[in-house]
């Protein structure tokens, strides 16, 4: 199975919440079946929300734009006003410069806040248009979303039990975005999971090894910030010794690694090196637990962690994120990177700082 094949092509669309999702959650399951592991599902809820495309005009000209998630629904007209850099207020709405890729992408305002938040009715805008705006124009901006409670999302979770009850997560996030297939993000770095899982079975561990595919990471991370939440007590959070986490890893201008503590960031270029990788890639490096990646409620928690990602890249959250985007030397290099960490971290892990 290719999990990016079926989860961006036949799936799809495949929002925190939503039959796509779960439909997602089932293939990673089949998946992980065929490498001969056993899954089981953690059901968590959520609050979900439908969103619309937002209607932006800037002195009369439609501009595009991309909504913000669990933005409040309203429209607001008036002078642009700047309020710091990439944000715009017009009356009590906001206008937000997208903080990546290409176009105005679907995104969050809180995602360091950890989860949804409701705010003022807001929109995104490229970084292209983000330039063009200036204090005075005149804005009118729609926004239409509907906040849906009850909704329900998952984590698929296989084990490979080891000699010790410690054990390593290896982890990657399966939802997408608003109208997002979602081939780079992230059914590559769930096609690059199901590679390392396959690689490591089969074989006798110091440690146990977890697999994990987390749910609704695009609205704040809840599926990897439920999973240590329901570990729960400190005494078994303390038997996770290290998380290797895999995000957009099928394209991108650089290799880039979101680690904590900095002995496991150290550790993590050194095996680059060794692979060859800082020959083919420009690396880009970040000591980091509030990074927005399913790695950092883990780091968080004082578990050494780390994502492995290519990026950025323009079609990052565009319904232009398509599976002819892969790049299969940029995820074999990634799965190559995250199984030697995976492996160093079974035989030696980083010590909590």
């Amino acid at each position: 199975m290719n999990l990016v094949e079926t989860l961006s092509g036949t799936i799809g669309v495949r929002t925190a919440g939503s039959e796509e999702a779960a439909r997602a959650a089932e293939a990673v399951a089949e998946a992980f079946r065929e490498l001969g592991l056993e899954p089981r599902f953690q059901e968590f809820p959520l609050l979900g929300y439908d969103a619309e495309e937002p209607e932006l005009e800037i002195d009369g000209e439609r501009w595009p734009a991309g909504p913000c998630m669990y933005a409040q629904s309203g429209e607001v007209e008036g002078k642009i006003q700047r309020l710091s850099d990439g944000i715009w207020a017009v009356g009590d709405g906001r206008i937000r410069r997208t903080p990546f890729g290409r176009g105005p992408i679907p995104f969050l305002a809180g995602l360091k806040h950890g989860g949804y938040l409701a705010t003022p009715p807001t929109a995104f805008v490229s970084v292209a248009d983000d330039a063009r705006l200036q204090e005075g124009m005149r804005a009118r901006l729609v926004v239409r979303g509907e906040f849906v409670p009850g909704r329900r999302d998952r984590n698929v979770i296989a084990e490979l039990a080891g000699e010790s009850d410690e054990a390593i997560v290896v982890g990657a996030h399966f939802d997408a975005v608003w109208r997002g297939p979602g081939a780079i993000d992230n059914a590559t770095g769930v096609e690059g999971l199901r590679r390392v899982a396959e690689r490591l079975v089969g074989r006798k561990h110091p440690r146990t090894l977890r697999f994990i595919a987390f749910g609704a990471e695009e609205i704040g991370l809840l599926g990897a910030r439920r999973y240590v939440l329901e570990v729960g007590a400190p005494e078994r959070l303390d038997r996770i010794v290290g998380m290797v986490n895999l995000d957009c890893i099928g394209r991108g201008d650089k290799l880039v690694l979101l680690a904590a503590p900095a002995e496991l960031l150290g550790r993590a270029e050194e095996l680059a090196r060794t692979l060859g990788l800082l020959d083919r890639y420009e690396l880009s490096t970040e000591i980091s637990e509030e990074a927005g990646t399913d790695h950092a409620p883990f780091a968080a928690e004082k578990i050494p962690a780390v994502s492995i990602l290519h990026f950025p890249y323009d079609e990052y959250h565009l319904t232009s994120d398509t599976g002819e985007l892969v790049d299969e030397q940029l995820m074999d290099d990634a799965a190559d990177l995250a199984t030697a960490l995976v492996e160093s971290q079974l035989a030696r892990p980083v010590p909590r700082v």
